[in-house]
């Protein structure tokens, strides 16, 4: 969301970033702050209640799951132009209107499913397992702020990608790249991702290599959580993360992509447009423009 009058908010975080339901949150934090009440409450879920109000917050926030793509009935997330029922039924999903209406559907229901999976697994868990879950995500989340968070006003929503390229970048040291897809030019490339060129935030470079080193401690340091917990947790923050998943390539395919890839995906009674095969789909159009 975007921040009120410098003078009473330009050196604290904006704590209204950690609900944010639009794409536009410019926030103090660089991102680190932003959605983190419904990452820490997917991560601690551990009662029906709990559940039901997780549920009813991420349909708010990023919109409803669609029976297919041509369903523009069900709640889409805000700040998403809606195509009419007409358009709907004649727009193609390779250019224009129809593309961009395939394209961030597909990330907005990736992320709200990965939200899901997350709380299921945490329901299903011990309570001593929840509360090491909560801890982590907080370290990575919450504790970040004051490694990568910003003293100056912003007005520009491209800094609030910051955190989410870090996390990005250190995802993707995790494993090679194959010689179909080297890594990206830049993790932080900001863009409409059907056109050549995207924006990097100003920010970035100064606090970079202190994010990355920030996460692979978190990482280190939580020794109590399993790896692959660690790598679904790290994943749903750095999408959740950020602000507009579908103007940020790196993210969908380091934080996105290895979550739909899973041989559990989708959770249950969530996605059913989301496929391995549509997010090819996806990436392979990003990535002819050089943003994938």
């Amino acid at each position: 969301m975007a921040p009120g009058p410098s003078s009473t908010i330009s050196h604290v975080h904006n704590q209204a970033c950690e609900t944010a339901a639009l794409a536009n949150c410019h926030c103090f934090c660089h991102g680190a702050g932003h959605q983190n009440d419904l990452v820490i409450r997917a991560a601690s879920c551990d009662n029906v209640a709990d559940m039901s109000s997780l549920l009813s917050d991420l349909e708010r926030v990023l919109g409803g799951f669609h029976a297919n793509l041509r369903d523009v009935s069900t709640p889409t997330r805000p700040a998403r132009n809606v195509l009419t029922p007409a358009e709907a039924a004649s727009l193609g999903h390779q250019v224009g209107r129809g593309a961009t209406w395939f394209e961030s559907l597909l990330v907005d229901e990736a992320l709200h499913a990965s939200f899901v999976d997350v709380a299921n697994k945490s329901l299903a868990s011990s309570a001593s397992a929840r509360s090491d879950a909560k801890a982590f995500v907080e370290s990575i989340t919450q504790a970040a702020i004051s490694v990568v968070g910003s003293r100056v006003t912003i007005t520009n929503v491209i800094e609030s990608h910051v955190w989410c390229s870090i996390v990005a970048e250190y995802l993707a040291t995790l494993s090679p790249p194959s010689p179909s897809e080297p890594l990206p030019r830049d993790y932080a490339d900001i863009c409409y991702p059907r056109k050549s060129t995207g924006r990097i935030p100003s920010s970035l470079a100064s606090v970079r290599a202190a994010g990355l080193a920030h996460i692979s401690i978190a990482n280190s340091a939580a020794a109590s959580v399993p790896l692959a917990q660690k790598l679904a947790l790290i994943r749903l923050v750095g999408a959740a993360a950020c602000p507009d998943l579908w103007h940020h390539p790196a993210a969908v395919r380091f934080c996105i992509r290895p979550l739909v890839k899973a041989s559990s995906w989708p959770p249950a009674s969530t996605t059913t447009i989301v496929t391995p095969a549509e997010l090819g789909v996806l990436s392979r159009r990003w990535q002819r423009k050089g943003h994938w």
